[in-house]
């Protein structure tokens, strides 16, 4: 609901128009068709009010111009006036003082362009104030004037406002209203040559067609139609379109279609529109553009839509009409990206800029930039991220999009968006300034002729709260930004007022501060009193104000204040509502100083008596006492009934049962080891010819110095001839070992690398008995080694809130020490344990103070036999939710060792230097977590 009024215009102002409509023939005024020569400005303090029997008032003409029409109250007199402009449905209404309306009869029927009809009436029985109530069609202008002996009323459609607009937006881009306001985002193209036909006032057919591949519906009117918004829905695929100020004439609500893109058309009638539903034979809505035909609307559906052209009888007009009301909000409409407008080629060869627009699609924010030709971009974010700037180079913006949409209701994370011209000739840019509520992520799109910027909304509103919310808005106001029983202004630093209340225009000079309180009695719904010394006049221009915060603003320039109860607002001077307030408080002071007192026994259950007895003394009067029991925890309260039923309350909230926390953790230890070795030992014995030589090699001598290849017991032996001649006794080397092979091989190896942890070996032994006898000995060792380890310990204990409990197992270990005052023993802890002091938060999480800790005996021991301690243990505070799990810590240790050992230069030979060196492998792996679970423990009787 908008309220509006204009201010007086000048003296000079009003004797040129008078002059001008007494020249051109277009009114008369009384009987004198010159017009009055005189026409004044009608200023509070220069009107003179005549008498009701003098004053008479005459709707004398309404006729139509070029330039909008115009509408003459005569009046006997000078009269002060109040204009204010209603939107549901569209009328102006002025009301004038002292006015005497019996000699018109109303009402008096027009229905042109602007006018639907003019009505008069009296505002009220026997206070002679007279309204003029004009019904308007949409989108409609007025300016008001005041002669000694008139009211000029001009109406016309905003200068801004197109007639007709071309759609900048691919047809499937629906602008819902689900849209940020103003919603102006068409491109202008040639206006049609002949007269517009006259507003529709109701649908008259529909029809449809699928000769073409499209689906082509046509909704006829028995005129051109007016404004309209549109938007898709799914679940199931739907487009909805809300025709203002029309009736459904066809008789039907509902026309089956089965169409190739169309299955049915549904028609409701609300308050001051006409929504058509159109149901899509598919699950998937297909592109589809509307366009205003001379009388009617044509809906285009199918793949080609956007191409095919618009009927001949009037330009296409993309769904982006005005919101009716800023109150309406849908749902959004499926995201597609815009198709540019054709317009004339720049001489200068820069872009022009044909629609700016910011919409709620799939739950989050987008803004589109369609622009005549592809131009650079700039995309700047400011450091606090809450500024966006894109700048379209060598481009040019159109007048009707220099302005700032709101996007506040559509609940993304942009705020507003404002386009402007950056800069002019010879160097001309466009910057987009996007406002956001705080850093988010976003995305630019750009393709040949339009850019868009995606930004990400956490939590996008369904399709379904929107409709409900539109719904909701609409309603009239229950609750608005007036605080109850209060007339003093807030103190600094308090939250602000938040004023809900319906946006007005208002514009006043010296006006009764009794009609501005009964004005927005009106608008409100409320009933508002005020006393007797409630007075004074008021100056005020306000445009789109929420209409409590006018209240609010009346009120403290006049140092009033208010007291509310139900739907009824009583004003009256701060310094009265201030002097009631404490007469009444001293009033009830003393009514409690007669009344006898009451001896109160209360049990306390959960919560310590005695604890509770300073709170419980707060709450009590000036007479009151309370003590406490502490065998039986009972509060004893002497005082009046009202403090002892305040102390009940307290005590009710307070004494509640301490709700319980069991805390589980888990502490997983987890080992794995490998181990490999690789060795080798060899040596090598052997001799020369004849005993006086003995040659012993590779260290293999034995502890006699015998060599390995020695005969036990060797020296001369008698050998005789093959055929049993003797040949003597001859020396001649042992080239026979008796014991073999029982005390073959070495004693010494030349190269001594066994395995370090042997858990097998393989050896040979390789020699020659003769005049040079040696003998070769080698052995192989290795070994391998692997191991896995886990252990999970899992301390539990229960508490309650903000208590700390601990839960502890495991052994002392005891060992004695020796000092100058004698023998010891001491005693080591090696424990699991866990300690926890847990608080329960509001919303049902618990914030934990954690100690869990797990101790092993070690293997390393002191000189006096102490072991050594393995510690592990995490101590944190941690917020978790009830019944989640979260780690609180992990230790990871690896251990990795490679290592080879051999003989200088000869173990780097490759493959010839593995008998020359030795290989250990070893990699050790130890994992440790600690897991904490919190849980609620829930009240059984809950």
């Amino acid at each position: 609901m908008y309220i509006s009024g204009n201010r007086y215009k000048t003296a000079l102002a009003g004797i040129a128009l008078c002059g001008f409509l007494a020249f051109t023939g277009c009114a008369t005024i009384g009987a004198d068709s010159e017009g009055p020569a005189d026409a004044q400005p009608a200023k509070a303090d220069q009107a003179t009010a005549a008498t009701p029997d003098d004053n008479r008032i005459a709707v004398e003409s309404v006729r139509g111009s070029s330039d909008g029409t115009r509408v003459i109250i005569s009046t006997t007199g000078s009269v002060k006036y109040t204009v204010f402009k209603l939107n549901d449905p569209p009328r102006l209404i002025i009301d004038m003082p002292n006015v005497d309306m019996s000699r018109i009869s109303s009402p008096i029927d027009v229905k042109n362009e602007f006018v639907k009809d003019v009505n008069v009436q009296p505002m009220a029985e026997g206070m002679n104030i007279g309204r003029v109530v004009l019904g308007l069609n949409e989108g409609v202008d007025h300016k008001v004037m005041a002669g000694a002996n008139m009211l000029l009323v001009t109406l016309s459609k905003p200068a801004s406002e197109p007639q007709e607009t071309a759609s900048s937006a691919k047809a499937s881009d629906v602008n819902t209203e689900e849209v940020a306001t103003p919603v102006e985002g068409a491109a202008p193209v040639e206006a049609v040559a002949k007269e517009p036909a006259m507003p529709a006032t109701g649908i008259t057919g529909i029809s449809s067609s699928s000769a073409t591949g499209n689906t082509v519906l046509t909704i006829s009117m028995n005129g051109a139609p007016a404004e309209y918004n549109a938007f898709a829905l799914d679940s199931p695929a739907r487009i909805v379109i809300d025709v203002m100020g029309i009736k459904n004439m066809t008789g039907k609500s509902s026309f089956k279609l089965n169409e190739k893109y169309v299955k049915s058309l549904r028609v409701g009638t609300h308050k001051g529109k006409v929504r058509l539903v159109v149901d899509a034979s598919d699950k998937k809505l297909p592109k589809y553009v509307i366009a205003k035909a001379e009388t009617g609307l044509v809906l285009n559906m199918g793949a080609n839509a956007v191409e095919q052209a618009a009927p001949a009888t009037a330009p296409a007009v993309a769904v982006a009409a005005k919101a009716a009301a800023p109150e309406q909000t849908v749902s959004p409409a499926p995201a597609v990206e815009p198709a540019a407008v054709p317009v004339e080629k720049v001489k200068d060869d820069s872009a022009q800029v044909t629609l700016v627009d910011y919409r709620k699609l799939n739950g989050n924010g987008r803004l589109t930039v369609v622009r005549s030709i592809k131009t650079e971009i700039k995309v700047e974010e400011s450091a606090d991220g809450k500024t966006l700037m894109l700048d379209l180079m060598n481009a040019t913006l159109m007048d009707d999009l220099k302005r700032t949409l709101d996007a506040t209701k559509l609940n993304t994370p942009v705020l507003a968006v404002s386009s402007y011209q950056e800069s002019e000739a010879p160097v001309k840019d466009v910057r987009v300034l996007v406002k956001l509520a705080g850093k988010t992520k976003y995305e630019v799109t750009e393709s040949e002729t339009s850019v868009s910027v995606d930004f990400t909304t956490a939590v996008a509103a369904s399709v379904d709260t929107a409709v409900v919310e539109a719904e909701k808005k609409q309603e009239p106001d229950v609750t608005v930004g007036i605080e109850s029983n209060s007339g003093e202004e807030s103190e600094t630093g308090e939250k602000p007022k938040v004023f809900t209340g319906k946006k007005i225009d208002i514009d006043m000079v010296d006006a009764n501060i009794h009609d501005i309180f009964r004005l927005l009695a009106t608008v409100s719904s409320f009933n508002i009193i005020a006393s007797d010394d409630v007075k004074g006049t008021v100056t005020l221009s306000l445009k789109n104000v929420p209409w409590d915060q006018v209240f609010d603003i009346v009120l403290k320039s006049k140092d009033l204040g208010v007291s509310r109860i139900g739907n009824v607002i009583r004003v009256a001077p701060t310094a009265t509502l201030r002097k009631e307030k404490d007469t009444a408080l001293a009033a009830k002071k003393a009514q409690e100083k007669l009344e006898p007192l009451d001896i109160r026994f209360i049990p306390v259950n959960f919560a310590t008596a005695s604890d509770l007895s300073s709170h419980v003394k707060a709450v009590l009067s000036d007479r009151g006492s309370v003590t406490s029991e502490k065998r039986t925890n009972t509060l004893i309260i002497k005082d009046v009934k009202q403090g002892i039923a305040d102390a009940e309350k307290l005590i009710a909230k307070l004494d509640n049962a301490i709700p319980q926390v069991q805390i589980e953790a888990r502490i997983v230890e987890a080992e794995s080891s490998f181990t490999r070795d690789l060795g080798i030992q060899w040596g090598l014995d052997y001799r020369l010819a004849g005993d006086s030589v003995r040659t012993n090699t590779m260290g293999s001598t034995t502890q006699n110095g015998q060599t390995a290849a020695d005969l036990n017991g060797g020296g001369k032996t008698d050998f005789s001839s093959q055929n049993g001649a003797t040949t003597g006794d001859l020396s001649v080397p042992n080239t026979v070992k008796t014991e073999w092979p029982t005390n073959a091989g070495v004693t010494n190896y030349a190269v001594n690398l066994p395995a370090t942890n042997t858990l097998g070996a393989l050896g040979f032994i390789m020699g020659r008995n003769g005049t040079n006898p040696f003998i070769l000995d080698l052995r192989l060792s290795a070994g391998e080694a692997s191991g896995r380890l886990k252990t999970i310990s899992r301390p539990r204990v229960t508490t309650l809130d903000n208590k700390e409990a601990k839960i502890e197992q495991g052994e002392s270990i005891p060992f004695e020490t020796t000092s100058a005052s004698g023998t010891a023993t001491t005693f080591i802890d090696a424990n699991l344990s866990l300690t926890v002091t847990p608080h329960i938060t509001p919303d049902g999480s618990v914030l934990m103070k954690i100690k869990a800790s797990r101790n092993s005996i070690g293997t390393f021991r002191t000189s006096s036999g102490a072991p050594s301690i393995n510690k592990k243990e995490a101590a944190t505070e941690v917020l978790v939710l009830d019944g989640e799990t979260t780690v609180i810590g992990g230790i990871i240790v690896s251990d990795k060792n490679d290592s080879e050992s051999g003989i200088p230069y000869l173990m780097d030979i490759p493959l010839l230097g593995w008998i020359f060196k030795n290989k250990h492998t070893m990699d050790n792996q130890k994992e440790l977590l600690i897991f904490i679970t919190p849980t609620i423990i829930k009240d059984k009787a809950a």
